[in-house]
């Protein structure tokens, strides 16, 4: 069967204030009649023939994955992101660059009951701040310790891009990066706060300090160190210097005293995440500083993932990652695991993309396993013919002229096991469901200074002690004059 417009005069329906279930509202249904229900869905209500005043809810149930393609400011934060944020019942962490979904959604999370938790080394939201120190995913000698300081060195190395002798510069940088974490965590057990920062001065170190550090690690007797303790005292200078260069690059994103702060010590533990606690974690990374600090949320993001894997069975909901603006991350080989491999674990991924060459770019081999595990596909606000031709090719929608023609809330959309379709797009602002749920986004509010508040160096004071006079010397007296005085006065 196709779906095919339907030109009979028949008046609009309108949008309902209620919707039963807690599956993610992904659109609402244009179909007229009894709408096919794929496994998984729900669409309409579940106990009555379709109304013919309303549009039904295209409701997903099911523990796949969604992706949404559409370009920056077409609508993906109040269409996808913030109705999701308004309805889904279980765990979620967001990537926020602006804070406006947490800003938007905070409190409707609290009303939900669950924990707000916003990383926002920036100061971009008004809302109380919290840290997360990417090292806590690191339990001190257990089976996994070295296999978890070699995720978060591959997290915070620049790899994309290099090939030939740069990849082998990288890969020894990170061997490195690998030994000093280690020695850190190992050497310190009782300090693990600021690790990061620690870790950024140690590779800062000239020659003469690297060699008392390698002395110092030899001295543990550490099997695990001694590779480490090596390369610090390469006879090469250069090859040294060769090693830590890259190791001072991958590890600029900690130059400022924000990030370093966000990043001392949590203020939440993950295995509240590994559990499946109702907590509600805001990424806010403002979009000027995803390039800058695009390996801070790539490190938060692939500690999170990794927080998850530690399951050994699923939670009663699903934790769910709404990761906009996903090709600020680069390769994240978590984020393709996630995609493909680990939906048994209770993690559902909703990744945005902006267009299909992001994604072939930066999975070359993996796009298309990625796309196809994903059992929802959203698109809209295509821009040309090229874009509506590959997304008509992709989905076998049969009309890809149609696509540029689609009203401001009209999508296409493919959900698994039916054809793909147009749909209307929920938009949190309007739609009766939402009505009193959400706060005021601030990037809307006229009244808030448009400027950001300047902050002046904090004053320092120092309290002196007064000095105590030095005495005054007896004046000098001439002898001869003292002399002439006592002959006056015999």
């Amino acid at each position: 069967m196709t779906l095919v417009p339907d030109d009979s005069p028949l008046p609009p329906r309108r949008l309902p204030s209620s919707v039963e279930g807690d599956g993610l509202l992904v659109g609402w249904s244009l179909e007229q009649g009894q709408p096919h229900q794929p496994f998984g869905f729900r669409i309409g209500a579940p106990t009555t023939n379709a109304n013919q005043e309303q549009l039904d809810p295209i409701l997903f149930e099911g523990s796949g994955h969604l992706m949404t393609i559409a370009p920056t400011g077409s609508g993906k934060g109040t269409g996808c992101i913030i109705p999701t944020l308004l309805r889904y019942p279980g765990p979620v962490i967001v990537v926020d660059p602006k804070g406006e979904n947490a800003a938007v959604t905070a409190r409707r999370r609290r009303q939900m009951g669950h924990r707000v938790i916003v990383l926002d080394p920036m100061g971009i939201t008004d809302l109380p701040a919290d840290r997360l120190d990417p090292t806590d995913i690191v339990i001190p000698n257990s089976r996994t310790e070295l296999d978890d300081i070699a995720m978060l060195s591959e997290l915070m190395m620049e790899s994309h891009g290099f090939d030939g002798r740069d990849r082998f510069w990288l890969q020894r940088a990170q061997q490195v990066l690998n030994g000093l974490l280690l020695y850190l965590i190992r050497s310190q057990p009782e300090q693990r706060k600021g690790l990061l920062g620690k870790l950024r001065k140690m590779v800062s170190q000239d020659t003469e300090e690297l060699a008392k550090l390698a002395e110092r690690m030899r001295q543990m007797q550490d099997p695990d160190l001694e590779a480490t303790a090596a390369s610090l005292t390469l006879p090469a200078e250069t090859t040294l210097a060769g090693y830590m260069a890259f190791a001072q690059n991958s590890l600029g994103f900690l130059r400022g005293e924000a990030v370093l702060e966000a990043t001392q010590d949590s203020t939440f533990s993950l295995d509240d995440v590994t559990r499946g606690e109702l907590v509600s974690i805001y990424l806010v990374i403002p979009p000027e500083k995803l390039e800058s600090h695009g390996r801070l949320l790539r490190l938060w993001i692939g500690v999170l993932i990794a927080a998850v894997v530690r399951r050994r069975r699923a939670p009663a909901l699903r934790t769910l990652f709404l990761l906009d603006e996903a090709p600020q991350l680069g390769p994240l080989p978590q984020l393709r695991q996630a995609i493909t491999l680990l939906r048994g674990y209770g993690l559902q991924t909703w990744s945005f993309w902006q267009d299909m060459s992001q994604l072939r770019q930066l999975y070359p081999q993996d796009w298309q396993t990625m796309l196809n595990n994903c059992r929802v596909v959203q698109s809209f606000g295509v821009p040309n013919m090229n874009a509506a031709m590959d997304l008509a090719t992709l989905t076998g929608f049969p009309r890809p002229e149609e696509l540029l023609d689609l009203d401001f809330d009209e999508m296409l959309l493919l959900i698994a096991g039916d054809e793909a379709r147009l749909a209307r797009r929920p938009e949190y602002r309007s739609d009766p469901l939402f009505r009193g749920q959400f706060d005021r986004n601030p990037l809307h509010d006229s009244s808030r200074e448009i400027m950001p508040q300047a902050l002046r160096p904090q004053r320092r004071l120092r309290r002196v002690s007064p000095a105590r006079p030095k005495p005054t010397p007896p004046p000098v007296v001439d002898p001869a004059f003292l002399d002439r005085l006592l002959a006056q006065w015999a």
